[in-house]
């Protein structure tokens, strides 16, 4: 046990080396001091499915971002008081429309549908998709703009900055993004000599062009990981994407308990493994040693008095801790949360292997109400 103890930390050490620092929290952008000049007008696209508690403050936000000249909010079909918050915020400024959003077919998945819903009635050169969920900091689309016009970017998605005041948003929401950033690093996907991409669904800001050419969202209408899949295929037609971390990009939807984040994680996690049993079983192993070893075998070195497993089952946790710290500490946490990632990990990939179950007895992904089942056309 020592000896693979000793691999795995190993194994975290190179990680910390790794060029591409897939640990890191450099990608990142803010408003600047001064406001940039927004030439071109945007679009906001914002499809909304029983969003009542966030749509009034994410719509509100909007209001200090220059250059919108026109916010198209689509109602997927709400069962709450969405639609009636949006419409009564439309009333008292002509730049947003509300859009009551027809039944889904069969062959879309109804985020995809309520965004084709509002494309046909944006022709803006720029659009930036929001999820309704999401907030938006005083300048930031000045920022966004200014990037993407100075880099000759086709693409910019942000990872929205996540909440941290319950128990289980400490614990699993800074990992969500350190996972994520394990399996996309954001150096790689902003390398424009490279195939690799990725993005951020809840808040986009692109090109038209860029999406038609792509083939707009009917090329992928029933993707249920669409934002990786839109990137992937700006990016397979010569575009330039860019993905990053901000502060001024945050997410107002809370959980206030494990299963809420448990269940974001069920809805994508297999289809992520290609609805594979052998990718499965690999990230099993893999999750194991890398993140449930180490703890062990201190725990165990401690115990039996073994001082090699001692110390390599310590330096193996320390060397997670020093690469997940970056993370926690842009999520506003004490350091200390940093020794958790073991917990979070062996959290996660339950979720994993559940995800799994579901698509394999046939439930598929459920997500708002509405259940998909198994999908093939995951492309990425």
């Amino acid at each position: 046990m020592a000896g693979l103890a000793w691999a795995v930390a190993l194994l975290w050490l190179l990680n910390l080396a790794l060029p591409w620092r897939p640990w890191s929290t450099r990608e990142r952008i803010e408003p600047g001091a001064l406001p940039a000049s927004v030439r071109e007008p945007v679009g906001v696209l914002i499809p909304a499915r029983n969003e009542a508690g966030t749509i009034a403050r994410m719509l509100a936000a909007l209001r200090h971002q220059a250059g919108i000249a026109r916010i198209v909010v689509v109602d997927d079909r709400s069962d709450d008081d969405t639609a009636a918050i949006a419409t009564s915020i439309a009333a008292a400024g002509p730049a947003v429309r509300v859009v009551n959003g027809s039944e889904t077919p069969a062959s879309w998945s109804g985020k995809l549908w309520a965004q084709q819903q509002g494309l046909e009635r944006l022709d803006t050169p720029l659009l930036l998709l929001l999820d309704a969920d999401i907030e938006l900091a005083p300048g930031l689309l000045d920022a966004l703009h200014e990037k993407l016009l100075r880099e000759q970017l086709d693409q910019i998605s942000i990872m929205a900055e996540l909440p941290a005041e319950s128990l289980p948003e400490r614990l699993m929401l800074p990992a969500f993004i350190y996972f994520f950033k394990q399996l996309y690093p954001f150096a790689w996907v902003n390398r424009h000599d490279r195939p690799f991409a990725a993005a951020a669904g809840g808040c986009v800001l692109l090109r038209r062009e860029a999406l038609l050419a792509a083939g707009g969202f009917a090329a992928w209408r029933d993707c249920l990981i669409d934002d990786c899949e839109l990137a992937a295929r700006v990016r397979a037609r010569g575009g330039r994407i860019w993905l990053g971390l901000s502060h001024s990009v945050r997410s107002l939807r809370r959980h206030p308990d494990f299963e809420s984040v448990l269940e974001t994680v069920r809805r994508t996690a297999y289809i992520q493994l290609h609805q594979s049993p052998l990718l499965l079983g690999l990230v099993v192993v893999l999750m194991l040693l890398l993140f449930a070893l180490p703890p062990l075998a201190l725990a165990v070195g401690l115990l039996s008095g073994r001082t090699g497993l001692l110390a390599a089952g310590a330096i193996g946790w320390l060397l997670m801790t020093v690469a997940y710290l970056p993370q926690v500490r842009f999520s506003r946490l004490r350091p200390a949360w940093a020794l958790t990632l073991p917990v979070a990990a062996m959290l996660f990939l339950r979720a994993t292997i559940e995800s799994a179950l579901r698509h394999h007895f046939g439930r598929g992904a459920d997500w708002k109400g509405r259940r998909y089942r198994n999908r093939s056309t995951e492309r990425h």
